[in-house]
């Protein structure tokens, strides 16, 4: 699991302003980016927390994450594959300024006429993307923009102010700051008072910060981020159940297995005994980065061998 800040960097590698991949998800904790992203579920079922509400994704729905827009995603019990679409604001605030502060209000496009259209678009732009085709970066820009177009015209959006986008960027990197701090020092005694001199805030304002942008407790958020890494040790080593407190941060084993006993029904002993493990709850907060993205030779394999079979 990484410890990496969570303030995602994307590369435009093959076009600029503009990247499409496929990604297989486990795991991403809560992160946000410069990107505007547009996703469609190709294969499974995900689970997508998008800041404090949460979304089962199925086969073939279609999702939105504004910039700076926290969100992160965890698999259900299903393997998946994601068809993603990162849009730097380059892509289109040229064409119209006021739209670098575009901000869609519905993140997710289940089915209706709006959603039939976006799907067979975003399948045409990825077969560009994908192709070697001449100039193909012409045709995706063209399909891309009129995507932004549709969905501009027919979903509930708006333009936010300069000030309100400022708000809600500033927001995002002070929590990115926050998880990343948290995700670097989860294994030692850190404190809310830890985090809140981290931002120069008071533990009243970091408490309410964190409670509003995750649904959580600061508290509730480091006993997850703890007990996903215990349970790997668990599942992957030969440790001590004592050991994997002391290298999880957990002070006891008693309250390690009060987090295995919220989340699983059952004590760390009785959950190695099972036979069938238990799945993690769907609604709990994904806190680790586990994820395969396909290479662009990957994808195009992919993308042509789905083409032979459809």
């Amino acid at each position: 699991m990484s410890s990496a800040k969570e303030y995602e960097i994307i590369q435009h590698s093959d076009m600029k302003h503009l990247e499409v991949f496929l990604v297989e998800m486990t795991s991403r904790s809560p992160h946000s980016h410069d990107d505007l992203e547009i996703g469609m579920l190709l294969e499974g079922s995900l689970t997508l927390h998008l800041e404090r509400e949460t979304f089962l994704l199925q086969k073939g729905e279609i999702y939105l994450i504004n910039r700076h827009q926290v969100h992160s995603f965890a698999r259900t019990t299903s393997e998946n594959l994601i068809l993603a679409f990162q849009i730097h604001t380059e892509f289109y605030k040229n064409i119209n300024y006021a739209l670098e502060f575009l901000h869609f209000e519905s993140n997710i496009i289940h089915s209706g006429r709006l959603h039939g259209i976006i799907l067979e678009s975003l399948r045409e732009c990825a077969d560009c993307y994908f192709s070697s085709t001449p100039y193909h970066d012409l045709k995706c820009a063209s399909i891309m923009l009129d995507v932004l177009f549709r969905l501009v015209q027919s979903t509930h959006c708006n333009v936010r102010t300069e000030k309100e986008f400022s708000s809600a960027c500033r927001n995002a990197m002070r929590l990115n700051r926050m998880i990343s701090f948290i995700n670097e020092h989860y294994t030692g005694q850190i404190s809310l008072r830890d985090i809140a001199d981290l931002e120069n805030i008071s533990q009243y304002h970091a408490s309410h910060f964190i409670k509003n942008a995750l649904g959580v407790s600061f508290q509730e958020y480091l006993n997850q981020i703890r007990f996903a890494h215990a349970l790997q040790l668990l599942q992957t080593t030969d440790l001590h159940i004592l050991d994997i407190c002391m290298e999880t941060g957990f002070s006891s084993s008693r309250y390690l297995n009060q987090m295995f006993r919220k989340n699983f029904g059952c004590c760390a002993k009785e959950y190695l005994k099972a036979e069938k493990k238990p799945a993690l709850p769907g609604a709990s907060l994904p806190t680790g980065n586990i994820q395969k993205r396909y290479s662009i030779e990957q994808a195009q394999k992919y993308w042509i061998r789905q083409q032979s079979m459809s």
